[in-house]
């Protein structure tokens, strides 16, 4: 089985616009949850959020090239430069590289300001780019124009699980040998009114802290940005002297098949062949897990 290695890393996110910001942030304990300063936001319930800040794309994008951009787009650009970069890739890969990149809700930003045009300003016409911006698959596509990766190149949406699901997929490519290079990993943009507001519906969100652990936790806490892996088959990166961080050594993937009603599920907690530590940080979710997992040990 083909060795797959991890040769480049790129993120930009509440704590930092680079990988390097990043660690140091987390080095010394800082948080990126804070107010949220974007538009309406003193309408919402819930105002807080790891949100990307000090962001100003028309600095980093051409001006002809910005109106194709949402968020996500932009943050998985950046992000993905950053890793190319410190892969040192070369510029010919061609169809011996591709993109993979996960997102649970892709241009949310457009359609928001796409509605308010329409809706609270009356307008009767939106841009003929909107389609393009918001689909779930433009940060990807904009990432394999920018480098000339003609390869596999999609999206992935599977809710909070979307980017390790990207991950597994893209190692899959390198190990089938449908590529030497594939640019992986996620890219979020909910942080707007119409994204916290439609989360706000589910009541899971804390109106305070991040504190899944703690016994007064309420709640999660949604946060912005975009983390990009260059994933490289072994014995490429080798060949071309590149340094290698970490091997990704396997990758899985199921589903409950569950009921978000317990009674009507069709499958019990002893059905489970292994348990997962996600959730919505609430208290009454995680009682679900509570029960779920003492059920399996059973």
């Amino acid at each position: 089985m083909r060795r797959v290695v991890i040769t480049g890393i790129g993120t930009v996110n509440a704590l930092a616009p680079d990988a390097p910001g990043t660690f140091r942030a987390l080095r010394d304990g800082r948080c990126g949850i804070a107010p949220l300063g974007f538009r309406d936001a003193d309408r919402l319930t819930i105002r807080i959020g790891a949100e990307v800040r000090d962001w100003h794309a028309a600095d980093r994008f051409a001006a002809g090239d910005l109106p194709l951009y949402d968020r996500v787009t932009q943050y998985a650009l950046v992000a993905g430069a950053e890793a190319v970069a410190m892969a040192g890739l070369p510029g010919d890969l061609g169809s011996r590289g591709g993109v993979i990149l996960g997102t649970a809700a892709g241009g949310i930003q457009t359609w928001e300001d796409s509605y308010r045009a329409v809706f609270a300003d009356g307008r009767n016409r939106v841009s003929p780019l909107v389609v393009p911006r918001l689909m779930h698959n433009a940060p990807a596509s904009h990432l394999s124009i920018r480098h000339g990766l003609t390869g596999p190149v999609l999206a992935v949406a599977s809710a909070c699980a979307s980017a390790n699901h990207a991950m597994g997929l893209a190692l899959q490519q390198i190990r089938a040998g449908a590529a030497e290079v594939m640019l992986t990993g996620g890219a979020e943009a909910m942080l707007c009114f119409g994204g916290v507001k439609a989360w706000e519906g589910l009541r899971v969100l804390a109106p305070d802290a991040c504190r899944p652990f703690s016994l007064g936790r309420k709640g999660m806490v949604i946060g912005d940005g975009a983390g990009v892996l260059v994933f490289e088959a072994e014995d490429h990166a080798r060949a071309r002297g590149a340094r290698v961080l970490a091997e990704v050594a396997g990758f899985g993937m199921t589903a409950d098949a569950g009921h978000r009603d317990p009674k009507r599920r069709g499958r019990g907690p002893g059905d489970a062949g292994g348990a997962c530590g996600c959730g919505d940080g609430s208290r009454r979710g995680r009682l679900y897990q509570r029960a779920w997992h003492r059920d399996a040990g059973q």
